[in-house]
């Protein structure tokens, strides 16, 4: 017997390991940071605060949603995310000594995919679980909208948030894009450098519309006006609801 087939559980099945670590990274997760984007992005695409409703009631509504959610999301995600760690602690990057695009291409993404660990950690208690932590549930909530409006005045200012998002958007798009080159190169998808280059261009392309998107919903989350509005973070109804059009400024 070879060293491979005597070796542990882990040697043995590395090859499927890292392979599903790949797939996962693009399908579910990268298919639902897309969606996910987009749907956040639908208060400012002229829809406003009422189609952000619509979209989260609409998704909120799918039967087995905690199965859905659990199974083909967070699961996937962590999967993706925990080997992603091993393949980080035990990489070596040639940057230091070679300074080719690919080496820095490489680096980039472990560093991108660290951030965008502890960015989603921070997502999902910010939002998701944050009822563990004492705050509202936002699944079921009245006001979708202006429940993560108000998400992004808890505990930090509003500018600190939107920082720590801004960060974690360009981490998790730039690893997300990356990905789908080293997907194609690992799948034998692109099987030269012609096609290599093409996959690279258009990864970057979509990565511009993902980060357009997500400014986008954070410029929304501060400037447009909720159609609902909760009395106050514990997810109590407002009597009226509103307009779903951008605050009016002080005059000076």
């Amino acid at each position: 017997m070879t060293a491979h087939e005597t070796g542990s559980w882990y040697d043995r099945n590395y090859f499927l390991l890292r392979r599903l670590h790949s797939l996962t990274g693009i399908v579910p997760v990268g298919a639902f940071l897309i969606n996910h984007l987009l749907t956040n992005s639908t208060a400012a695409l002229g829809g406003g605060g009422h189609k952000f409703d619509e979209h989260v009631f609409w998704i909120h509504s799918l039967p087995f949603l905690v199965f859905l959610e659990f199974g083909a999301i967070i699961l996937p995600l962590f999967y993706h995310a925990l080997f992603g760690i091993v393949i980080a602690l035990t990489g070596k990057s040639n940057v230091r000594h070679y300074s080719y695009a690919d080496n820095w291409r490489y680096t980039l993404q472990r560093l991108t995919g660290w951030i965008a660990f502890v960015f989603i950690l921070v997502h999902l208690g910010h939002f998701r679980f944050v009822h563990f932590f004492g705050g509202p549930h936002y699944v079921g909530t009245p006001a979708p909208f202006h429940q993560l409006q108000l998400g992004f005045s808890m505990g930090l200012p509003m500018a600190a948030w939107m920082a720590i998002y801004m960060v974690g958007l360009v981490a998790s798009v730039y690893h997300f894009a990356n990905g789908i080159v080293t997907f194609c190169i690992s799948w034998g998808i692109t099987v030269n450098d012609s096609s290599r280059q093409k996959v690279s261009m258009a990864s970057a392309g979509l990565g511009v519309v993902l980060i357009a998107w997500g400014a986008m919903s954070l410029w929304a989350i501060a400037n447009v006006t909720p159609a609902t509005k909760l009395k106050d973070a514990s997810g109590a109804p407002a009597a009226e609801t509103h307009e779903t059009t951008p605050p009016a400024r002080a005059s000076r």
